[in-house]
C-alpha cells in the first residue's frame, strides 16, 4: 500500500487523506467534500481504481493525519506540530522532524479523547504517555527513551525553559490553537530516577462555562443555586478537592450573575474560562500578584462581586470576610472534603467564628463522579476506551446558612454538633445524592466508592 500513500503536503494542502484500500477500491476523506477539482485529480492519479470519497470534520482530518505520520522515522515526512513561537499552531502537515509529528499527535489525540491532562512518564526502558479522561488516567501508548528526551527538548524550547537543565524541576506554559480550539497548556518536568516526569495541564480556552442546569445538579440543588444568584452580599463557598469542578459551578453562577448591571472581578490562577463582560484577573506569583495583594487592590475598582479564585491563607481569608462584610457578594474556593469542614477550615486558619458566621450565606460540596457510557451501558466498548464510562457529572451537598446555624458557628459549636444539627434538618450529603444518581441509572456504585470511599 506506501505506492498508494499520498504526500504529508498533498493532504495537508488539499484537506484529504487516504483511508483504506479493498482490492479494486480506495477509501478516502477529505474536509471539503464538495472540491470536484480535487476528486477529479485524485481519480486521474489512481485510474486502475475505484476511488470513493467521505466527510471527515476538520479536527478529526488532523487527528488522523497527525497519527499516520507520528511513528515515521524520516525527517522528510510528517506533521507540523508547533511553530517556535508562544502562540503555537498544530494544524497541518509539513517537512518537520519526527519529534513534532510525535509531540503534535499526542496533543491531538488528548483533545480528541477529552483528556485534561497528559502525563509523560519515562521508565528504565521506556517512557509511558498517558492521558487523564473523566479524572482517570489511561495509558495510550509508549515511547523509547530517545524520542521522551527528544519530546521533553521541544517543550522547554516552546515554553522557554532552560533546555539543558535535567536535575531541577522547572514549570512554564504554552499557547496552542487549531481552526476550532484554543489551548493554554501548564507544563511541569520534574527529575526522576529514570529520566523526567512530564505532566501537560490542558485548558481549553475555547469552552464556554456551561448553564447551571447543563451541570448536573439535582432539582433540589438547582434551587439552591438560584437562590445564590440572588444574593446581593456575603460568603458563597465551594469547596472540594483538585479536580472536583469548583472552578466550572463558579463560572456558570458568575454567567447567571446580572453582568450587566453590576461590576465582577475574578481573582484566578489560571483563568481557566473566558466570561465577556467580566474583569478577569490572573495570579502571577513571580511577580508578587498573588490572591491577597489582588484583592486589596480591587476594592479601588468598584466592585459588586468578586470571584476569590482560591483562599489560601490566612490574608486572603481575611480580605474575603471584610470584603462580605462591607457589602459585596464574594465567591471563594476551598480545599475541603465536606461543606462542614469549611467552617473549621477558616476558623483554623485565625478567623473568629463571629467574624464567618456574620458573612456566611451558602456552602457547597462537590465532586465529580464518571457516568455510565450510553453505548455500551456500562459494558465497555471503544466509546468508552473499554471503561464502561464516559464522561462525568456532579454530585454535590448544599448548606444554606440560616440564623440559627450561624448563630452556631459564632458561639464555636463543634464539628460534630453541627453535622447532628444539619442530620435533622435532613441535610442531603455528597452521599445522598451519590445514591439518587445511582437510583436513576446516571452511576455506579463502585464509582462512587471510588470517589467517596465507604459511607461511614
Amino acid at each position: 500500500m506506501n505506492h498508494l500513500q499520498l504526500t504529508p503536503a498533498f493532504c495537508a494542502s488539499n484537506g484529504i487523506i487516504l483511508l483504506s484500500v479493498e482490492s479494486k477500491t480506495i477509501n478516502f476523506a477529505m474536509v471539503n467534500i464538495n472540491d470536484a477539482v480535487l476528486k477529479q485529480r485524485v481519480k486521474k492519479t489512481y485510474p486502475q481504481y475505484r476511488c470513493v470519497f467521505q466527510v471527515i470534520e476538520p479536527d478529526a482530518f488532523n487527528l488522523k493525519l497527525s497519527l499516520l505520520y507520528s511513528e515515521t522515522e524520516d525527517d522528510k515526512t510528517g506533521v507540523s506540530a508547533i511553530r517556535e513561537n508562544r502562540e503555537s499552531i498544530i494544524d497541518r502537515v509539513s517537512d518537520d522532524a519526527p519529534v513534532v509529528n510525535l509531540l503534535n499527535s499526542i496533543f491531538l489525540e488528548a483533545v480528541s479523547r477529552r483528556a485534561s491532562d497528559i502525563h509523560i512518564e519515562s521508565g528504565p526502558e521506556e517512557a509511558a504517555v498517558r492521558y487523564r479522561i473523566d479524572g482517570i488516567l489511561v495509558t495510550v501508548k509508549n515511547i523509547s527513551q530517545e524520542r521522551s528526551l527528544a519530546v521533553s527538548a521541544r517543550l522547554k524550547i516552546l515554553s522557554n525553559l532552560n533546555i539543558l537543565e535535567n536535575r531541577r524541576p522547572q514549570d512554564g506554559h504554552i499557547d496552542i490553537r487549531t481552526d476550532t480550539y484554543s489551548l493554554d497548556v501548564r507544563i511541569s518536568i520534574v527529575p526522576t530516577i529514570w529520566g523526567e516526569s512530564i505532566v501537560l495541564r490542558l485548558l481549553n480556552r475555547s469552552d464556554i462555562p456551561l448553564d447551571l442546569d447543563s451541570l448536573g445538579f439535582s432539582v433540589s440543588h438547582n434551587r439552591y443555586l438560584q437562590n445564590i444568584t440572588e444574593l446581593r452580599s456575603g460568603l458563597v463557598l465551594v469547596t472540594g478537592p483538585t479536580g472536583s469542578g469548583k472552578t466550572t459551578t463558579l463560572a456558570a453562577i458568575l454567567k447567571k450573575m446580572d453582568i450587566n448591571s453590576q461590576k465582577i472581578i475574578s481573582i484566578e490562577d489560571p483563568v481557566e474560562y473566558r466570561i465577556s463582560g467580566i474583569t478577569q484577573i490572573q495570579v502571577h506569583e513571580e511577580l508578587e500578584l498573588t490572591f491577597d495583594t489582588l484583592l486589596r487592590r480591587i476594592f479601588r475598582q468598584d466592585p459588586d462581586i468578586i470571584m476569590i479564585g482560591e483562599i489560601r491563607d490566612m490574608e486572603t481569608a481575611e480580605l474575603a470576610i471584610r470584603a462580605a462584610m462591607t457589602g459585596h457578594l464574594v465567591f471563594a474556593t476551598l480545599h475541603t472534603n465536606n461543606a462542614v469542614e469549611a467552617v473549621f477550615r477558616l476558623q483554623n486558619m485565625g478567623l473568629p467564628g463571629y467574624m464567618v458566621a456574620s458573612v456566611l450565606k451558602t456552602i457547597i460540596a462537590q465532586r465529580l463522579i464518571r457516568k455510565i457510557c450510553p453505548q455500551c451501558k456500562g459494558n465497555g466498548c471503544n466509546h468508552c476506551l473499554k471503561t464502561g464510562y464516559f464522561g462525568r457529572t456532579v454530585i454535590a451537598e448544599f448548606i444554606s446558612v440560616g440564623t440559627a446555624l450561624s448563630d452556631m458557628i459564632a458561639q464555636g459549636t463543634v464539628m460534630e454538633e453541627l453535622r447532628i444539627y444539619l442530620k435533622k434538618k435532613d441535610q442531603k450529603t455528597l452521599f445522598d445524592d451519590a445514591e439518587e444518581k445511582i437510583t436513576i441509572g446516571i452511576t455506579t456504585e463502585s464509582e462512587i466508592r471510588r470517589e467517596l470511599g465507604v459511607r461511614q
